[in-house]
């Protein structure tokens, strides 16, 4: 990024930021609870949250019966959504159901229906050590449903200049441990289910892609996530959605987000 382009980003970020999260450190606990305000009060994003929510609901259908667990629930409502769900956070979170960590699931071996998660797995500093973990859990045919920033032209753009998160598509799986929220990179999930997807093959015998879904081109911009101030009313979610339907076939060049499904060998 030149010295003008990111001197106009900073600038920009520091305009757009949401009040609610100034000041205060990205791995404070305070932020899960001010998230928690900002996704349930801010009707545009609410309703992206919604949409994802409805994807990781519907890539469930088919899965033997048997409990579904949510990892880094944070301030979301999946459970809105899916009845029945066992939400998780690694910290103390409003209206989760407990702590757990990714590489230690509380859950009998090949019990679990379903492991979901929205925008987690790019924060797990040990993506194998969880993977091995989902397969011990999971039951024959279960599945880890994920929605994860995609790695497109749009979407690495987007991301690098106004995520306060690290991005590396080169970066291996994993990086040092750190805070909840600071400690990530991005491109995680694109690294090890798309990129090196073979290798994830190979090494995690016990699981198998079945689907990786790109979608969500300006929705989440037109939000402002849980970081920045979105210009975009409630009322037009629906008509951007429309429009993001009409740009499906371009989503390899667009997509901000994908949904991953992962299911157990039978």
């Amino acid at each position: 990024m030149t010295g003008s382009a990111g001197g106009f980003t900073r600038w920009l970020r520091a305009r757009l930021e949401r009040p609610e999260v100034r000041g205060i450190p990205h791995d404070d606990p305070r932020m899960t609870a001010i998230h928690g305000d900002i996704i349930r009060t801010r009707p545009f994003l609410r309703r992206l949250h919604l949409s994802h929510y409805r994807r990781i609901s519907r890539a469930l259908h088919g899965t033997p019966a048997g409990p579904v667990v949510e990892l880094g629930s944070g301030g979301g409502f999946l459970a809105e959504v899916v009845p029945g769900v066992t939400t998780t956070d690694i910290v103390p979170a409003p209206g989760a159901d407990g702590i757990m960590q990714a590489e230690r699931i509380e859950a009998a071996d090949g019990s679990l229906a379903g492991i979901v998660m929205l925008n987690v797995f790019h924060h797990l500093p040990d993506p194998a050590a969880f993977l091995r973990e989902a397969v011990r859990a999971l039951a024959p045919g279960g599945r880890i449903v994920m929605v994860e920033p995609a790695h497109t032209p749009l979407g690495a753009l987007l991301y690098r200049r106004f995520s306060p998160e690290p991005y590396d598509s080169r970066a291996g799986w994993g990086f040092e441990a750190g805070g909840r929220l600071s400690a990530a990179n991005v491109p995680l999930a694109w690294i090890v289910f798309v990129r090196d997807r073979e290798k994830f093959h190979r090494e995690i015998p016990g699981l198998r892609v079945r689907a990786v879904a790109l979608h969500t081109a300006f929705l989440y911009a037109l939000s402002g996530g849980i970081w920045y101030r979105g210009p975009a009313p409630g009322w037009s979610f629906p008509l951007f959605s429309a429009l993001e339907r009409v740009l499906t076939p371009a989503m390899p060049l667009l997509a901000g987000s994908m949904t991953i499904v992962i299911e157990k060998a039978l």
